[in-house]
């Protein structure tokens, strides 16, 4: 049996004890031996890490990137964990590759060993600190932490530059969230008051049992150390350098870098002609009721209560309401006479794994003044009729849906992304056309899916407009949205973009 085969036998069977509610509270997602090669290959070429070196994983576990590090030649290995089966495992799998490593009982987040660490590597554990004891813990060992919910792996972050020598390298498997989480502002910061990002790599979702988890290669190189750009990849694909003066002017608001230098040209023109859609419109929460099964029937309303509206219940430019009625309203009529009385635009908040690169990730519909959005649904209002029309159709275009990508990478739309969307000034100056195809496109079950897929090119059309985008950069927008769709989709577009009101259209039609 190989190293590998080994260590997924343990995690395997570890995992069916655990079961799926006790190995998500432990926050333990096992690395397959292929991802933690990619890891140490990251800080390898990367941060010019020697063979000598002295290598340290604080989460070893069942000691797949010990054997990664013994398969790269490196010989100083050392680990910890608070399992000592996982360590036993360990121990033979290394064996099986003619290595050994100096493996340790203990807890690394609380033991400091006497020699610091010329690399650290490793998988940390994910998920929320549940109990008060550890979190009170934690925020006084790690200050940046404080004020907030307190993850696993980003106390891991910072501790494993504790456990390296100044000039050290640190290499860890974490989700991508803490890059662009609000709450992670103040870790962003303190990573780069105490290191250099070197690399940032990401690695998709390779977790079956987590299969929303995104997570990258994070490679960071204790101070002192010289500064330098952060080298970015995306599945092997090499992106644009992200400058380390940009991560420090975005620390506080989220790091975007998962970008080609097309892509970065495509999100600074769309935001220098635009405001936040926090500016132009008002971007809530729907309402959480705290106990859907005391608080929403699934019926019709009586004349005197309440309807609610859903995730479920959206579709693009349209709502399909499956009937909901809020019951026991009075601890929360605060929350409802925040929505009511006005027309709304509700978002769906909670997204699908669609794979496909056309699919729409943020998805809107208009909502009536006397419905009320759950917190499946995130909701946009404003004084205007016209602009809320144009800002329905804003946020279904193409360009919006690449930048919003662009931006995240969460498979939840979160009122704080969208508040940052660019909304272009000359919308707000003439919202008009848009806002009547919007008007058009709404008519989702009256139209052939044909004329709703031409409604949907001449929106696209007329927001690269608003935006005043370039042709190269229309075309970097449609051909990351759609793909092997590109060709006939861009021609298509090419047609509305000549003929935005479609005169020439309907004279063809006519002859």
């Amino acid at each position: 049996m190989s190293a590998d085969a080994l260590i997924a036998r343990y995690e395997r069977e570890k995992s069916r004890a655990l079961g799926n509610a006790g190995r998500r509270g432990a926050g333990l997602y096992y690395t397959p031996g292929e991802i933690a090669d990619q890891v140490l290959a990251a800080a390898l070429s990367q941060a010019g890490v020697r063979r000598t070196a002295r290598v340290l994983d604080p989460c070893a576990g069942a000691g797949a990137f010990l054997v990664a590090a013994a398969r790269a030649g490196l010989c100083d290995l050392h680990g910890f964990d608070l399992d000592p089966g996982a360590l036993k495992v360990a121990r033979r799998a290394l064996a099986l590759c003619g290595a050994r490593a100096e493996l340790r009982r203990a807890d690394a987040l609380r033991f400091t060993p006497r020699t610091p660490a010329d690399l650290a590597i490793s998988n940390p554990p994910y998920g929320h600190v549940a109990l008060q004891r550890e979190r009170r813990f934690l925020a006084r060992a790690f200050p940046a932490l404080r004020g907030a919910e307190i993850d696993r792996y980003a106390a891991f972050l910072l501790r494993a530059l504790q456990l390296v020598r100044p000039g050290g390298v640190a290499a860890l498997l974490v989700p991508d969230t803490w890059m662009y989480l609000s709450r992670a502002g103040p870790l962003r910061a303190e990573v780069l008051a105490q290191a250099e990002v070197a690399a940032i790599v990401d690695l998709g979702k390779p977790f079956a049992s987590a299969k929303d988890t995104r997570v990258q290669a994070v490679v960071l190189v204790r101070r002192p150390a010289a500064a330098r750009a952060t080298k970015v990849s995306r599945l092997g694909i090499p992106l644009a350098d992200a400058p380390r003066e940009e991560l420090v002017r975005t620390a506080r608001a989220g790091w975007a870098v998962y970008r080609s230098g097309e892509e970065r040209a495509l999100c600074a023109a769309m935001e220098a002609v635009s405001v936040r859609l926090a500016d132009a419109c008002t971007v809530l929460y729907g309402m959480r009721t705290g106990n859907n099964a005391v608080h929403v029937a699934r019926r019709e309303p009586l004349a005197a209560e309440v309807g609610l509206v859903g995730g479920e219940d959206v579709v693009p430019y349209a709502l399909r309401w499956r009937p909901k009625t809020l019951l026991q309203p009075l601890p929360l009529l605060p929350l409802v006479r925040r929505q009511q009385g006005s027309a709304r635009i509700a978002v769906q908040r909670i997204r699908t794994n669609a794979q496909v690169p056309w699919a729409r990730w943020l998805e809107a519909a208009p909502v009536p003044p006397g419905r009320v959005c759950l917190d499946s649904l995130s909701t946009l209002s404003c004084d205007g009729e016209t602009r809320l029309w144009a800002l329905l159709a804003l946020l279904q275009s193409v360009a919006l849906q690449r930048y919003h990508r662009l931006r995240t990478t969460d498979v939840n739309v979160k009122p704080g992304a969208l508040r940052e969307l660019p909304v272009p000034r000359a919308l707000l100056e003439s919202p008009d056309a848009l806002a009547a195809l919007s008007r058009e496109r709404s008519r989702v079950d009256e139209l052939p899916q044909a004329e709703l897929h031409a409604l949907d090119r001449r929106i696209d059309a007329c927001v690269y407009g608003l935006f005043g985008l370039s042709a190269p950069l229309v075309r970097a927008a449609e051909e990351g949205f759609w793909a092997e769709r590109f060709p006939e989709e861009m021609r298509m577009l090419e047609r509305w973009m000549s003929d935005p009101s479609g005169k020439l259209a309907r004279m063809e039609e006519t002859a």
